[in-house]
């Protein structure tokens, strides 16, 4: 009889390493519920208002979803990390709000590692360092449907990215930074900056049915410059009320089509910073006037006579 009670009680802490439907075991820890930190090593589904108290990790081959309606709250410098999936969900009736704890200036944000997936859907917020920062390699990195503004970058891209429907506003110099990938920016507005709203430095970038610049008394050096490109296309596009619309170098075969170019200083539409060849500048409206002095790789035949109307974001 003391054999078997002995032998029972030794069993029993055993039993007690499962808690709820996560499994505990010696290097992992249970997680808090309604807040983040350190390494994620299960899927947790999120709601309610959940807060980042210190840096977290989502691992390789975990999904964080965070469901509609939920408040996402972050400690000053905290950084998510995400190596692999992040599924924000919200809907337009009930968005995510991600923001800065109510003592805490701002944060840091969304790091996507290679291998790592990070969706943003229906989510609002302000006071981010980096929104969303994708390295090379990253599987996935999309802001759709987001409206966010005072952040330093709303995103570094080296790998693929896209914005669709957004909304970003009062950014540092180089609020969309791009150096790899292929991004693509569509039915979005990037809207004022402390210096300049898009940075190419490699890459490949398309715009489309966007509205860039809008500056509301801020200064813009540029709506959108362009270092160097493995592919450009921008078009149905407003380029609007920076010092200059746009810095162009470093491109083969771009495509600038069907947008309007309007408010920016004159003769300062388009300024060559570097070697291009063959740019297409057909059809667009020149609020400035048909810009001079670019040289015979500027096409720059057939100006629209009037503002393009379907030019800027669609509903």
């Amino acid at each position: 009889m003391r054999l078997t009670l002995a032998l029972a009680l030794s069993l029993a802490p055993l039993v007690a390493c499962t808690v709820g439907s996560e499994q505990v075991g010696d290097d992992d820890v249970t997680p808090t519920p309604g807040e983040l930190s350190g390494a994620i090593t299960a899927d947790r589904a999120l709601s309610g208002t959940v807060t980042l108290t210190a840096d977290a990790t989502i691992a390789a081959g975990v999904t964080v979803t965070i469901a509609a309606g939920t408040h996402l709250e972050a400690k000053a410098g905290t950084t998510l990390r995400v190596a692999g999936t992040l599924l924000v969900d919200g809907t337009a009736a009930a968005p995510v709000v991600i923001t800065p704890t109510a003592d805490a200036p701002t944060w840091a944000g969304i790091v996507v590692d290679s291998g790592g997936a990070a969706t943003l859907t229906h989510a609002e917020g302000s006071h981010v360092a980096t929104l969303l920062y994708c390295h090379a390699g990253a599987a996935a990195c999309v802001l759709d449907h987001v409206t966010f503004t005072d952040m330093n970058n709303a995103l570094i891209a080296e790998a693929d990215a896209l914005i669709d429907h957004a909304h970003l506003s009062k950014v540092g110099n180089g609020g969309v930074s791009i150096s790899g990938g292929d991004v693509t920016i569509r039915d979005s507005y990037l809207l004022t900056s402390t210096g300049d709203v898009i940075i190419q430095n490699g890459g490949a970038l398309t715009i489309e049915y966007s509205e860039v610049g809008e500056a509301m008394g801020s200064y813009e050096h540029c709506d959108l410059h362009i270092n160097g490109a493995t592919a450009l296309r921008i078009t149905h596009s407003n380029i609007r009320a920076g010092v200059y619309g746009m810095m162009i170098g470093g491109t083969t075969g771009a495509v600038i089509q069907h947008n309007n170019f309007v408010e920016n200083e004159p003769n300062k539409d388009i300024s060559e910073v570097g070697v291009n060849t063959a740019v297409d500048l057909r059809f667009n409206y020149w609020g400035n006037g048909v810009p001079t002095g670019l040289g015979a790789v500027y096409d720059l035949s057939s100006p629209a006579a009037a503002r393009i109307a379907d030019a800027g974001p669609r509903p």
